[in-house]
């Protein structure tokens, strides 16, 4: 391996720890021949003196460095075929920190040249890495509703390596399928458009620009053991909600980081949040916070910092959105401590052009009210079988309350109802939510509205 190859590896060495598998990483070396078995037990197998005062888990990142070392001294072709392992993994994003591009990359973008891609993947290799990574997920596919809340075929992505390049054919457009929650809520609808006695109000009176929901639901990664069991019931319980309040859905599940980023900038440049009232988007996936900062994941293993993805709301770059209202659902975790507080082996954890005011002054972002279902550093918890704690309640007081209650105040119910909520275990969390410039009162006024000569029409 070249000097410039071997220091971007040493450089970014703690960056692919963390998104890579030791276990998964070490066994394909050894697969595609870049390791023999002898030498993965030499990097196992750790001296005594590293092991004094350390934890399991720093033991094996002690191997995980040890790995990548013996990687960058297995000759000349040893970058290309760590690469084409990478790949195989759907390692994407340390695939662009090997080509030395920041900001992901994907090889199967086509956009970038690089030797691993040249390389024919061995297709007994690639058919094992499949069969490990994918077999949790089909062996626990008890509800055939988890396929449908997505515009792209997913099974295509299981089944074999080449789904995941079709992950850039991903297009934006509206979700018109199948919507089958378990628990159905049904939205009240509004006798009215509401106002505020006291604070100004959001336009929420349009019949068919009401509002976009945007959501994207990543149920399965690199490793099998991360799938989300029970997300797909928050899909589908979250669509129902925002299709009843005559919102736009825009449905994706098992994005990569680039394909979500490209289609999060397809939907903010496009004619639905021009014209649309409001824009909800709601990210479900795991959460990680690392040295205070608030990441998530990607299906392709990626982490993701939170205030990226905000700041392709800032109004310099997102001008469809100025001055609406914008809701973020995080249901995510944001650390991995667990808050105190019965035993549930079922509880797992997530580790518009309308009038407007003359104004002078415009921050960077506004109108923003971002929902997190935990507290900063603890964990949130989700039920296998009946989804989120947190979305559950979300829908369940958005159906009751949003024909005449403002979203702030609905917000707080949902969080007082998640607070009684314990484990058996004694665990509980504590949601809350970010008020970001969020002046105005927001009705969501469902089943009512008004047209252009300001005559109220009901559903």
């Amino acid at each position: 391996m070249d000097d410039e190859h071997r220091k971007r590896i040493e450089k970014n060495m703690d960056r692919i720890i963390r998104m890579t598998n030791f276990e998964q990483l070490a066994n394909a070396c050894v697969e595609i021949g870049l390791l023999t078995p002898v030498m993965l037990q030499n990097v196992k197998r750790l001296p005594d003196t590293d092991k004094i005062g350390k934890t399991e888990e720093e033991m094996q990142t002690e191997r995980h460095k040890r790995l990548l070392k013996k990687i960058t001294k297995r000759g000349p072709d040893a970058f290309q075929t760590f690469c084409r392992i990478c790949a195989d993994l759907h390692y994407d994003t340390v695939l662009g920190i090997l080509v030395n591009n920041d900001r992901y990359v994907s090889i199967h973008n086509n956009k970038i040249n690089i030797a691993a891609a040249t390389i024919p993947p061995s297709q007994e290799y690639v058919d094992r890495t499949n069969h490990s990574t994918t077999n949790n997920s089909n062996n626990n596919n008890e509800d055939s509703r988890r396929s449908s809340i997505s515009n792209a075929d997913d099974d295509d992505d299981d089944e074999n390596i080449d789904g995941a390049y079709q992950q850039i054919d991903r297009k934006l457009e509206e979700y018109t399928g199948e919507i089958r929650p378990k628990i159905v809520f049904n939205v009240r609808k509004a006798k009215k458009i509401h106002k505020h006695p006291i604070l100004d109000t959001y336009l929420m009176q349009t019949k068919e620009n009401r509002g976009v929901f945007f959501m994207v639901n990543i149920i399965n990664f690199p490793l099998g053991h991360h799938r989300r069991d029970g997300a797909e019931e928050d899909g589908h319980s979250l669509l129902h909600l925002f299709k009843q309040l005559g919102f736009k859905l825009f449905s994706y599940t098992n994005l990569s980081y680039y394909v979500f980023f490209k289609i999060l900038d397809e939907l903010l440049k496009s004619d639905y949040t021009k014209n649309t009232e409001c824009f909800v988007m709601a990210l479900m996936t795991h959460g990680h916070m690392d040295d205070g900062v608030q990441r998530i994941s990607f299906t392709d293993g990626s982490l993701v910092k939170v205030k990226d993805i905000e700041e392709y709301f800032h109004h310099h770059v997102c001008g469809n959105l100025v001055n609406k209202p914008k809701i973020f659902l995080f249901p995510f975790c944001r650390g991995g401590l667990l808050e105190r507080g019965f035993y549930n082996n079922k509880i797992q954890t997530d580790s518009i052009t309308f009038n407007t005011p003359k104004i002078k002054n415009i921050p960077n972002l506004s109108d923003l009210i971002v929902c997190y279902a935990t507290s900063e550093g603890y964990k949130a918890h989700r039920d296998a079988d009946n989804g989120s704690w947190y979305i559950q309640y979300f829908v369940k007081n958005m159906a009751e309350y949003a024909h005449d209650t403002s979203f702030e105040d609905i917000v707080k119910k949902i969080q007082a109802d998640v607070s009684k909520l314990r484990t058996m275990e004694g665990t509980l969390q504590t949601a809350g939510y970010n008020n970001k410039g969020f002046n105005k009162a927001l009705y969501f006024n469902p089943g009512v509205w008004e047209n252009h000569a300001s005559r109220r029409i009901s559903i």
